[in-house]
């Protein structure tokens, strides 16, 4: 009876260990798949580390090669660059030479329209030993004439003396000039001078002042004078309004 018993014992530890190593020989089988399977996408991973390997290698190629080309395209452009720069300061030279070229063919001009007006005047018999200046004739003399720096002495040296020396001194220089009466009410008058240019015609002048009159009768000759500098006339204490004007050659 024991003997059976032990029998039994022994064919069920038998059986226990089969089991156990049935079940160890299954899941080793199953590691082992499992490990080639790890081993297959090892495989398929390390091919696909290679490939991108090379594509970069191929974009770090290209990425130098654009470099290289990024950097020639800098020098051309820093010349491109040097190059405008000295083109604008070969037009700005240009610019101030054609201006210059302008002003001294404008001056050649006024001078020869000068020229033709003088000679013009001339052949239409505008004076000999004095004659009709032009407008620029008038405005050069009275611009380097100094009658206008005397001083205003009431009495002795007033509008009268001004007008007569601007006068004579137009006269001297060749220049025919008149002395002009202007009357304003209540018997009181003004004295200043006249020119008739032969381009813009009968040109007032206050030798006081060398300012350019614009005459007009009926109005107060304060607002007749065109003032040269920032100054303006002001209004008289007594009434200046122009009631007639006497030009005497």
């Amino acid at each position: 009876m024991k003997r059976w018993i032990l029998i039994v014992l022994l064919v069920g530890a038998s059986l226990s260990l089969y089991l156990l190593y049935f079940n160890a020989s299954t899941q080793l089988h199953m590691s082992r798949a499992e490990l080639n399977s790890a081993q297959t996408q090892l495989d398929s991973t390390k091919t696909e580390l290679k490939a991108t390997e090379g594509e970069l290698a191929a974009t770090k190629t290209e990425l130098e090669s654009a470099m290289i080309e990024l950097a020639s395209i800098g020098t051309e452009l820093q010349a491109t660059k040097n190059d405008l720069s000295s083109a604008e300061t070969e037009l700005a030279s240009a610019l101030d030479s054609l201006d210059i070229a302008q002003a001294e063919l404008n001056e050649k001009e006024s001078a020869l329209t000068e020229l033709q007006i003088n000679y013009e005047g001339l052949m239409a018999g505008h004076g000999y030993t004095i004659k009709d200046p032009t407008y620029t004739e008038v405005l050069r003399f009275i611009a380097d004439d100094d009658t206008d720096k005397a001083e205003y002495i009431e009495g002795e040296y007033e509008c009268t003396e001004f007008s007569t020396d601007l006068c004579n001194r137009a006269e001297e220089k060749g220049l025919r000039c008149a002395y002009v009466s202007i009357r304003f009410p209540g018997g009181r008058g003004h004295a200043i001078v006249a020119f008739n240019t032969i381009d813009k015609g009968l040109v007032y002048v206050e030798p006081q002042y060398d300012d350019l009159v614009e005459i007009e009768i009926g109005k107060p000759f304060y607002q007749c004078v065109v003032p040269s500098g920032s100054y303006t006339y002001e209004k008289p204490a007594q009434d200046d309004t122009i009631l007639e004007v006497m030009v005497a050659w």
